[in-house]
């Protein structure tokens, strides 16, 4: 081919290829080995294959992740992970192996249950995911079938006992100035008043950097952030709901490129109330709720929506909708496009759309699932020497 093209038309061919077929021409000859590993194709190939999917109603995937109340067969091979088109049939793409498990099978047989109960999602981002738990953290590839074990925390958890009176919180994003990725742990004393540590690990450096203690604030305690809900990725920072004493609900923020921490205040309105946080679109958004029952003795949940038109001004927070649902809400579950996904009592999931404020079923395919975000594929760890084939 290369006598009658010219490389650079071979290039551009190639980054018009899905990742698929590029897994597979890697072994036509060296050079086209090295070309799809570099880090300038993968980031070309994703940046194109993103502009294409968001101009495609059916281009979007989903990942979600299913913690099942018994281990079953497929449960025991690590079937905890599916992709699944975002559309109207919610059809599946594929399901995903957990390569931990995949790997460790051989040598974990008793503690299956009690590996797969215990790996959570972080997030995902750029066609990776991030899998944490108290012996292991992973960044996962499921498009590319590598997967890469962080190496052991600077900040471990000493002893049995120490680690049921602690607590670790795990962030994953993207340094868009570097083309990198990270990983942030903040560890704390559940008991004890001692100020909290924090560690970064980042995908170029290859280890875990402790940040000094000054750029912590004193009032930040991850024991207060509400772990029941995952981070909310915008912008290039991670942000958390944490609570405090004197000044109620409040947003904190990670900057995953400055690696420093910041506040964001919330609207007075929302200060004292029982508040979600999500994700919509490029912005924050609150989630105002509060229990009614109507006539019927049916219960009702009243939601607010607020959403930070311009990112970090909040004095740009705005009330958007405000709609009632049957049911008891839980938490939102996730965004999909321009809709919210919220989780009800009893498992039921609900679709959202804010403008029209229409409301469907979101039916799944049996699964209950306990994750749910959107999800490019990638040629990311493609080169990584460190990362392993499963």
């Amino acid at each position: 081919m290369a006598d009658y093209f010219p490389e650079e038309v071979i290039h551009e061919i190639l980054l018009r290829l899905p990742i698929k077929s590029l897994i597979k021409f890697r072994a036509v000859c060296k050079s086209w080995w090295s070309l799809i590993k570099s880090s300038t194709f993968i980031h070309t190939h994703f940046s194109r294959r993103t502009a294409q999917s968001s101009n495609q109603n059916d281009g979007h995937l989903l990942l979600l992740n299913a913690l099942p109340e018994k281990v079953d067969a497929a449960c025991q091979l690590g079937e905890l992970f599916s992709l699944h088109w975002d559309n109207p049939e919610f059809g599946e793409y594929t399901k995903l192996l957990n390569p931990f498990i995949c790997h460790n099978t051989a040598y974990f047989p008793k503690k299956i249950t009690f590996l797969l109960q215990n790996f959570h999602v972080v997030a995902t981002f750029n066609g990776l995911i991030c899998l944490a738990a108290n012996f292991a953290t992973i960044i996962w590839n499921p498009s590319v079938r590598k997967f890469m074990f962080l190496p052991r925390p600077r900040i471990p958890f000493p002893t049995d006992y120490i680690r049921k009176s602690m607590i670790a919180s795990y962030a994953f994003g993207y340094d868009s100035r570097t083309d990198d990725y990270k990983v942030s742990r903040i560890v704390s004393g559940l008991l004890s008043e001692a100020p909290c540590e924090v560690e970064v690990w980042s995908l170029s450096r290859g280890a875990w950097k402790t940040l000094s203690a000054a750029v912590i604030p004193a009032d930040f305690n991850p024991a207060g952030i509400s772990l029941r809900y995952r981070q909310v990725f915008v912008n290039g920072i991670t942000h958390w709901q944490q609570s405090l004493k004197n000044e109620g609900n409040c947003i904190v923020q990670f900057d995953m490129i400055n690696e420093v921490f910041g506040k964001i205040t919330v609207p007075d309105a929302l200060k004292r109330k029982n508040c979600f946080m999500s994700r919509y679109g490029e912005s924050l958004a609150l989630f105002e709720t509060s229990d009614e029952v109507s006539e019927g003795s049916n219960a009702i949940t009243c939601i607010h929506m607020w959403v930070m038109k311009e990112f970090g001004v909040p004095e740009s927070w705005t009330k958007l909708m405000s709609i009632c649902l049957e049911g008891t809400l839980i938490a939102p579950f996730g965004f999909r496009s321009c809709e919210l996904v919220f989780r009800m009592y009893g498992g039921m999931l609900l679709s959202v759309d804010p403008k029209t404020k229409q409301v469907k079923e979101f039916k799944t395919d049996g699964y209950r699932y306990h994750f749910m975000d959107s999800f490019v594929e990638s040629l990311v760890l493609l080169g990584q020497p460190n990362a392993i084939s499963y």
